[in-house]
């Protein structure tokens, strides 16, 4: 096995295996909710990690790809030190916009409508309030990915969710009494210790902890991930306009079936990020090594990732549909999620080979047209949401969410084809 191909194996290995630890961990933690409280408290917990989860996205907002394109440009003899100082940035530019981004999410949830039985009710801003520090965690976890994608060590990382997985399951598993709020603040631990144990692997790596907060950076970082950024804004409401939506216009149960039905769906989804995130790399540096000239390695790249991609896609879709009836025995009302969770298992071949198409596009520096393609699937995506979910529920979300990837694949797919 070439050395190339044994980075890819070994990262992608040492990934999936977090991956099935941390989406394990999901699973056991939302079949205790689940479980304890039904699909009225399920409902709940899922608003308050969705809402949330919403700002990871913009903590991101796609600095780690400029990060990297930044390592692999610097010349050989200045790679360590001018490196420890590039991620250095990047961690002062991610603390300084998360907790900008918990200040906003708390300034945005007071003009969210707040009912009973619908909505964000008074329980439910409460948990969110709690929860917000995840948006700093989440932050530096992102950060120190960086760190760990760059020298292609993401066993790392995969060590770093395995000691916070453990840890949230032990605190959801005693805190859950107190209620749904209980088991959100069990996660919140859970996700500190993985954020510090992937900071002390950062610096075991090549010692780069220290903070470093200035204003170029913060101009630099946020101007040149402005596109990408956007692209992954895009990307995240289009993503998750149906859950926001279900919560303004439908029960809280409802919510909550949807909500668990989707949980099980991203639990495969990571898997071609995952993939491509060591496939990136590797990409970039082959650009810059025939100086921005396509290769054929290149283009061998792109399309034994395809095949990959589409064939795990396809196993993934035959597990999902297969075990969906599974979510029944949770409890009897769960099984109204089964037909939600088939439509959206229907959606993963699109979603797999999408992440080749946006990774291969960011590689080739073509992120505005990636903005576009977002841009106009998010217009789609709400349009089709606002008019149709509020007469036919989740079944109508989970639609949606496969039409609107399906596009996005069509569109980048096209421009990608060019150089196959």
């Amino acid at each position: 096995m070439s050395i190339t191909k044994w980075k890819i194996f070994w990262n992608t290995g040492a990934q999936v295996i977090g991956r099935l630890v941390g989406a394990g961990t999901t699973f056991v933690v939302s079949l205790v909710i689940a479980r304890a409280f039904g699909a009225q408290g399920y409902g709940d917990f899922a608003k308050i990690t969705t809402y949330v989860a919403l700002f990871y996205l913009l903590a991101d907002f796609g600095m780690n790809a400029v990060y990297l394109r930044k390592a692999h440009e610097l010349n050989e003899s200045e790679t360590n030190e001018t490196n420890r100082n590039a991620w250095r940035e990047l961690l002062g530019v991610r603390v300084v916009s998360s907790i900008v981004l918990m200040f906003l999410a708390l300034a945005i949830l007071v003009f969210l409508p707040q009912g009973v039985g619908q909505g964000y009710t008074a329980a439910v801003r409460l948990g969110i309030i709690v929860f917000l520090p995840t948006i700093l965690f989440q932050a530096i976890i992102t950060t120190a990915n960086a760190a760990f994608q760059q020298r292609l060590r993401y066993d790392f990382s995969a060590v770093a969710i395995v000691v916070g997985s453990l840890v949230t399951i032990a605190s959801v598993w005693t805190l859950v009494r107190i209620g749904a709020i209980g088991a959100v603040v069990g996660i919140e631990i859970g996700t500190l210790v993985t954020a510090g144990t992937s900071i002390f692997f950062v610096k075991k790596l090549s010692n780069m902890l220290h903070l470093t907060i200035t204003r170029s950076a913060l101009l630099s970082y946020f101007t040149q991930s402005l596109p990408l950024g956007l692209t992954l804004v895009f990307n995240l409401i289009y993503f998750r306009a149906d859950h926001l939506i279900l919560t303004l216009s439908r029960s809280t149960a409802e919510v909550g079936i949807y909500g668990l039905a989707y949980k099980v769906f991203e639990f495969p989804m990571a898997v071609p990020t995952f993939f491509m995130n060591s496939v990136y790399p590797l990409m970039v540096q082959e650009i810059r090594d025939k100086q921005k000239v396509i290769s054929q390695k290149f283009t061998r790249f792109i399309k034994r990732s395809f095949f990959v991609l589409l064939i795990t896609s396809l196993l993934s879709l035959f597990t999902l549909w297969m075990a969906a009836p599974l979510l029944s025995t949770i409890r009897p009302e769960f099984v109204q999620s089964v037909g939600a969770l088939r439509v959206l298992s229907l959606g993963l071949p699109f979603f797999f080979l999408t992440s080749l198409t946006m990774w291969t596009m960011i590689a080739l520096k073509r992120q505005k047209l990636l903005a576009l393609i977002y841009g106009s699937s998010m217009i789609v995506n709400v349009f089709l949401n606002v008019w149709l979910v509020p007469q036919h529920g989740y079944m109508a979300a989970a639609w949606i969410t496969v039409v609107s990837e399906t596009l996005v694949l069509f569109a980048s797919g096209a421009f990608v084809l060019r150089y196959l």
